[in-house]
């Protein structure tokens, strides 16, 4: 049974239809640029939400409520504001989830396949719309199936306009030109006629480069993807194994020449000196969340037990913090959200979601 250290009131649901360089050390930096500052920059432990066993993934949706990735318990969880469990979903190794415009859940999670009795990666729709906010209640259809490559994995969902949605993969085989592990998928929820309506798959994002290398739109290993929202613009993270840059920040552009996505900084276009590029920044990036209403940009790295916090023009902010912060003690986390100045961290080794919020206002 799970057990909630702070107090608040029930929400309702509203039912409505990464290294070719030395890696980057960020307890390294001089005191003046430190994960840890005191004074009105300070973030602090406001509570501790339990009950979880690895939690993988936070987010805060639509709906104004929190779903956890309760990856060890094989299940979805919904809570309120006050961290009260309101329904639960038993899906199997769930490993990240958006909420689209219908207030639906998209989910990467994982099936047994009883035959080879092996797994493998599935999409899925949670249909939350139509069960009126009861996760329990809720239908699943399977959007995406990877049988026939049981090593790899759905990592990131980001809800993008026009019903489509983007999914990052991830698996240890990248060799294939034609279809490498490590991609970002883009689907679209369609009519198919008056009253039906299906996710298709849409095409990979051919504006990413799979494989080793120094470039910024260099994806080897993806982590996770967070989406701004109404926005097509999005920040995929990725382990600093054979690139340079362990976090992307891609930013959609459509004018008579070209229509697709574009990197926000590029060091080869002269942006080498904004800290959101600094090769080697992370040493796993394992979580990644969008402020938003300043678009500021949180990123959870898991081998250092920080979060590192970025503004729209990416910079690094005094607020980010990490293991020589005091009263911060984080063990391998690996999902974040932020909802209304207040971060929700997954800390994953300890088996609990902790809540955190500035000394002053954010």
């Amino acid at each position: 049974m799970m057990k909630f250290l702070i107090p608040g009131l029930a929400m309702l649901f509203l039912a409505v239809v990464g290294g070719c360089q030395s890696p980057y050390d960020i307890n390294d930096l001089p005191p003046t640029s430190n994960f840890h500052f005191s004074g009105d920059t300070t973030y602090i432990q406001k509570g501790v939400w339990t009950g979880f066993n690895k939690p993988n993934g936070i987010f805060y949706g639509r709906d104004q409520l929190f779903y956890v990735l309760d990856t060890y318990n094989d299940r979805i969880v919904m809570l309120n504001q006050a961290g009260i469990e309101l329904s639960e979903l038993h899906v199997f190794r769930p490993l990240a989830a958006a909420q689209d415009t219908r207030l639906d859940l998209i989910v990467a999670a994982s099936t047994i396949d009883p035959a080879i009795k092996d797994t493998f990666a599935i999409i899925v729709r949670v249909k939350l719309a139509a069960a009126f906010g009861v996760l329990s209640d809720a239908e699943v259809d399977t959007i995406w199936r990877e049988s026939a490559r049981p090593q790899r994995r759905f990592v990131g969902v980001g809800i993008i306009p026009n019903d489509e949605y983007l999914v990052a993969r991830d698996g240890p085989d990248n060799s294939s030109p034609v279809d490498p592990d490590a991609r970002i998928l883009r689907f679209r929820y369609v009519h198919e006629n008056q009253t039906v309506r299906k996710d298709s798959f849409l095409t990979v994002l051919g504006d990413l480069q799979t494989g080793i290398g120094s470039s910024i739109t260099s994806i080897n290993h993806p982590t996770g993807l967070a989406t701004f929202p109404g926005k097509a613009d999005f920040v995929v993270i990725q382990k600093s194994v054979g690139v340079q840059y362990s976090a992307v920040w891609m930013v959609y552009s459509k004018s008579t020449d070209f229509e697709g996505w574009l990197p926000k900084f590029d060091p080869a276009a002269g942006q080498s000196s904004i800290d959101f590029v600094l090769p080697g920044r992370f040493l796993d990036a394992e979580g990644v969340a969008i402020d938003p209403y300043r678009s500021d940009v949180f990123i959870v790295d898991a081998q250092q037990d920080s979060v590192a916090r970025f503004n729209s023009r990416g910079f690094f902010q005094a607020s980010s913090f990490g293991a020589r912060s005091p009263q911060i003690s984080l063990n391998h986390p690996q999902g974040i959200a932020v909802a209304q100045g207040v971060l929700y961290v997954c800390d994953t080794n300890n088996n609990r979601i902790v809540l955190y919020t500035l000394s002053t206002s954010f």
